[in-house]
């Protein structure tokens, strides 16, 4: 089933491109003597932004989703072609809510958004159930699709925005924008990092998976103010490095309970990317990575109190 799962990629890539084109052919502009009716444009304008952020963060969704996967199943088949029936429905009731923003068509339109998403996230578990046993992995994938955040939450999120439809139509319409572009930057910002899991050591990619969101990003914090520190020393300031990197361990160790090992296992794509630099010999930093590779202690060495060997 490899190259239908190609076939079926272009497919469904096509069917959103069209379907993207379809909501701006449809939107509403009325020219009343001549004279363009401004309110209603910007309205349709919105509701436009609302829906095409709404289908371009799916598609970046399914795009991930299938991009982790060589084969499909006749299920799998069955169950996309469902999602982007429901889906080629967005422009109908796009417009729908362009024409009037009433009770009736915001809450129609989250209820579609609501179905859209029960569909999506029943294909992506199917899709990557197939691929992938372990929880470790199982994790990491979906980290990478939906982000790190609580899957279950935007169902809540949903539901909640068409109960606030009946009340504030207008408001709803609103909220609904922000649901897709906040997944979607949220995905983007975290995806390099969830790729980088899977070529830790098993040790140190089962205690990053298991960091709670708020230790990961004191972790990212502790990681750029030692890049920031490594930078601004000077290249032969050999014993400014190493108790740079000594503070960082020791903070690092002792805050999140692990040992130097698994510490370098979490360094091991910048340290890859600095021996790269170094074989190149490229003196001035086009990343933001330290300069002196030796200043990391290797993925499969012993934990040292060091990072010199």
């Amino acid at each position: 089933m490899k190259k239908l799962k190609k076939r079926l990629d272009a497919f469904s890539d096509a069917i959103i491109a069209i379907i993207i084109t379809i909501i701006v052919l449809e939107l509403p502009i009325h020219v009343v003597n001549g004279t363009v009716d401004y309110v209603q444009l910007f309205r349709s304008v919105g509701i436009y932004i609302v829906s095409f952020c709404f289908v371009a963060n799916l598609w970046y969704q399914h795009a991930i989703t299938f991009e982790e996967v060589d084969h499909v199943t006749n299920r799998d088949v069955v169950m996309d072609l469902m999602f982007l029936m429901l889906l080629s429905l967005v422009p109908t009731f796009t417009r729908l809510m362009s024409t009037d923003p009433i009770r009736s068509t915001v809450m129609l339109y989250g209820i579609l958004y609501l179905l859209i998403t029960i569909v999506f996230h029943r294909l992506a578990n199917s899709v990557i159930k197939n691929e992938y046993q372990s929880h470790e992995d199982l994790h990491r994938v979906y980290n990478n699709i939906y982000g790190s955040r609580n899957g279950g939450l935007i169902y809540i999120i949903i539901v909640a925005l068409i109960i606030l439809g009946y009340f504030a139509p207008r408001v709803a319409m609103v909220m609904y924008i922000i649901i897709p572009i906040r997944s979607f930057l949220a995905n983007a910002r975290e995806r390099e990092e969830l790729n980088d899991v899977g070529q830790m050591s098993a040790a140190g990619r089962k205690q990053f998976i298991s960091m709670s969101d708020r230790d990961k990003m004191r972790y990212s914090r502790m990681v750029r103010a030692y890049m920031n520190k490594i930078r601004h020393l000077p290249k032969d300031d050999e014993a400014g490095r190493e108790a740079a990197w000594k503070e960082f361990s020791r903070q690092a160790t002792k805050e999140f309970n692990v040992s130097e090992e698994v510490l370098s296992s979490w360094f091991h794509r910048y340290y890859e990317a600095m021996i790269h630099q170094h074989k190149q010999g490229l003196h001035q930093r086009q990343r933001q990575l330290p300069a002196n590779v030796d200043q990391l202690p290797r993925q499969d060495s012993e934990p040292k109190s060091r990072p010199h060997q």
